[in-house]
């Protein structure tokens, strides 16, 4: 009798205990009037419950915004080891070497790049004669227009052929846009006047001109609309000579849709042409034109040089041929040649065949020959140099294996060759490579700064698994050597799977982190990104994108099978287009996942296409003015597809009130249904940034602010004990 009331009385204790931890957990979330709209698509009405928050010009919108991020930033605060572990990022970084970014090196062998301090919130510019001179300081954008509060950053660098000048983007506040200045390498002083407006990187970046007189660039000429042209800038000239050469209402003869991107190509100083691409919204492969150099700054007249039928990825340019790397009849590309003046698309002469196990992933071309990167499921990299009279290929062997390879040269006339090598445990390392000892020798800006001695101790499994179709997806795993597969463990997962985007090893900060602190993390490599060629891509594609999140699903379903986890302690994180993927395996499977982390996502496509240079997306996703597009489109929404009264797992979700590429609203709408929806009494939080965009131009310490939001938050919702909410 008595061991019965002990029972009872436990049982008792334990449901006392779930519900004050219950009561504890319960969000005073902030309050917002619906307005709901319902929209009809071909004879099917949708219901929206929250289009109000699309009105960004609203106060009543801003302040619910602002008051979410206020009540995310008072329960993540009280989070017991988020001020350790942001206070250990802050000693860390102090502790750490510098940071280097965007290094550039022109054809005489000048080397350009960002450098951060430890101590430095933002970095400067950076000039070295060559690799192994002294470094000078060029640049401190902190001594930019000293007189306004405007705080720059350095977001873009490219040096002008000789490197006598070098091309520098200014923005702030995390835009994408950018100011750009010249600078003169020999006695740095800035030229008088400036280009703006820019888009160099996403957007093709700056050409130079071949008397090095001015650049060509892509620019916002139309903001609310999204519209842009290619211009060329002439040094030392006011922003408002700049000259159209490339755009919709200059350029009648090329076909431009609404939205398209005009973009041009000049990457050889002794070519006779130059190439304008015409952008097709999001698509990787874009009709290209041409016209002759000596015409650029005379209403140049444009031809079509290759259609976006030819699924060209990328080009180099010699004196006498274009080479290229296409998915044309090759999944998993092939690399061709054809004469650059008389190009024959059809015939091309076929260099590098396509290998039906890996995908040709980048190449360079040298005076010493064609080098490529071959790759298996997006984290195997292996480098092959190409001997073109006999079409055979021979393996140029690394000084060890990478899951990641980027292969770079100066152009045809130079026999210099980098690769940039990384993986899930090392930092990204820079190598050159000698001909005469036949091996590539470091050239790290800091030297031996590798490897994270935290990820030393460390196994990494490349494994695939089948999914719901019996497809085999890829998937990567990282834990600590003598990790027990007893359920016990915590498990990150990440997902993304769009855009044909390689999830490629990289060591990201959520990884470094998470295992150190004891947790497996892993990355699905779901359909729609580029993984395994052009087929994994449309295999996760408008009408096929159910295959992205279904993938996440599977793999995530294989560490319960196998004993890593349980879903108590499953966490699945994305960002961007890869908020689809995670937004809907929480909403298709809410009991398989503990906690998600959506950073800038995704999660309404059905209103894409009518935000903010929204139409570029339907290429990947598709418009609701198609009768078939819209039922895809309805089925990747995760907030219209959000329940009422189910259990979902905890959620955090990001947003930034300048984000050009995904509009806050995305995320604003998701937030409010489920805050709405859920029965499970999680947390449901957003953190907002009034000054922030999409994340690319981030400061250090915002990202130190949201790694640790990020890392606590994972940790609190699994059950860390270190991580718990303060009494």
């Amino acid at each position: 009798m008595k061991k019965y009331l002990y029972y009872l009385t436990g049982i008792i204790l334990l449901i006392q205990l779930a519900c004050t931890n219950k009561e504890e957990l319960k969000m005073n979330y902030p309050t917002l009037n619906k307005q709901i709209v319902k929209d009809s698509f071909f004879g099917e009405q949708i219901k929206d419950q929250y289009r109000n928050l699309e009105n960004l010009n609203d106060s009543i919108t801003i302040n619910w915004f602002e008051s979410q991020d206020n009540l995310t930033n008072k329960t993540l605060f009280k989070i017991s080891g988020r001020d350790v572990f942001l206070q250990e990022l802050k000693n860390n970084n102090n502790k750490q070497k510098p940071s280097f970014f965007r290094l550039r090196e022109a054809s005489n062998g000048y080397i350009f790049y960002v450098k951060r301090m430890p101590d430095e919130n933002i970095g400067k510019l950076y000039f070295r004669s060559n690799f192994s001179e002294k470094e000078e300081l060029l640049f401190d954008p902190k001594k930019f227009d000293p007189k306004s509060k405007i705080k720059y950053k350095i977001n873009y660098l490219q040096p002008n052929w000789d490197g006598s000048t070098i091309a520098v983007g200014l923005s702030y506040d995390d835009k994408e846009y950018a100011k750009i200045i010249a600078i003169n390498t020999k006695d740095k002083s800035i030229y008088k006047g400036f280009a703006s407006n820019s888009l160099p990187n996403s957007y093709g970046g700056i050409e130079w001109l071949p008397d090095n007189s001015g650049f060509i660039y892509s620019q916002i000429s139309d903001d609310k609309k999204g519209n842009t042209e290619s211009v060329i800038y002439k040094i030392g000239t006011s922003y408002s000579e700049v000259k159209a050469v490339f755009s919709k209402s200059n350029n009648l003869e090329v076909p431009f849709k609404n939205n398209d991107i005009p973009i041009l190509y000049y990457t050889n100083p002794n070519s006779e042409i130059i190439l304008g691409a015409n952008v097709e919204g999001s698509s990787r492969y874009r009709d290209t034109y041409y016209t002759d150099i000596k015409d650029i700054e005379n209403k140049p007249k444009w031809k079509l040089y290759y259609s976006k039928e030819e699924k060209v990825r990328n080009f180099k340019i010699s004196d006498d041929y274009f080479y290229y790397r296409t998915a044309k009849n090759a999944s998993n590309f092939k690399i061709c040649k054809t004469p650059l003046t008389k190009p024959d698309f059809e015939n091309p002469i076929v260099l590098v065949e396509e290998d039906l196990l890996a995908v040709i992933s980048d190449f360079a071309i040298t005076s010493k020959g064609l080098f490529y990167v071959k790759t298996k499921n997006g984290v195997e990299a292996k480098l092959f140099k190409l001997n073109e009279s006999n079409k055979e290929s021979s393996e140029v062997k690394l000084p060890k294996s990478a899951g990641y390879i980027n292969v770079s040269s100066k152009g045809a006339n130079f026999e210099d060759l980098w690769v940039e090598t990384e993986g899930w445990v090392n930092n990204r390392q820079r190598l050159k490579f000698n001909y005469t000892t036949n091996i590539f020798e470091s050239q790290n800006l800091i030297p031996n700064a590798v490897v994270e001695s935290s990820l030393n101790d460390v196994v990494v499994e490349e494994i695939e698994i089948p999914s719901h179709d019996g497809t085999m997806v890829p998937l990567s795993i990282v834990y600590k050597k003598g990790t027990k597969k007893d359920k016990s463990n915590r498990l990150l997962i990440n997902a993304y799977g769009a855009y044909k985007w390689t999830n490629s090893p990289f060591m990201y900060n959520y990884l470094l982190h998470w295992v150190k602190n004891g947790g497996i993390y892993a990355t699905a490599h779901v359909r729609g990104g580029g993984e395994k060629g052009n087929k994994w891509h449309k295999a996760g594609f408008k009408t096929t994108k159910p295959n992205t999140w279904k993938d996440l699903i599977a793999c995530t379903e294989y560490f319960v099978k196998n004993n890593y986890s349980t879903s108590e302690k499953i966490v699945a994180w994305g960002a961007s287009a890869g908020g689809i993927c995670i937004g809907r395996a929480i909403t298709e499977r809410p009991d398989l996942y503990a906690a998600a982390i959506i950073r800038v996502g995704v999660l309404n496509p059905m209103r894409l296409e009518f935000g903010p240079k929204g139409s570029f997306n339907t290429k990947e996703f598709g418009s609701v003015k198609d009768s078939v597009e819209y039922k895809a489109l309805y089925e990747m929404d995760s907030y219209l597809n959000i329940k009422d009264n189910v259990e979902y797992p905890a959620v955090y979700l990001t947003a930034g009130l300048n984000d050009a590429r995904v509009v806050a609203w995305q995320p604003g709408k998701f937030v409010a249904r489920m805050q709405e929806a859920s029965s499970s009494n999680k947390p449901i939080l957003f953190s907002v940034d009034k000054k922030g965009g999409h994340g690319f131009e981030s400061t250090k310490d915002k990202q130190n602010n949201e790694l640790a939001n990020i890392i606590s938050f994972a940790l609190w919702q699994t059950g860390h004990p270190d991580y718990q909410i303060k009494k």
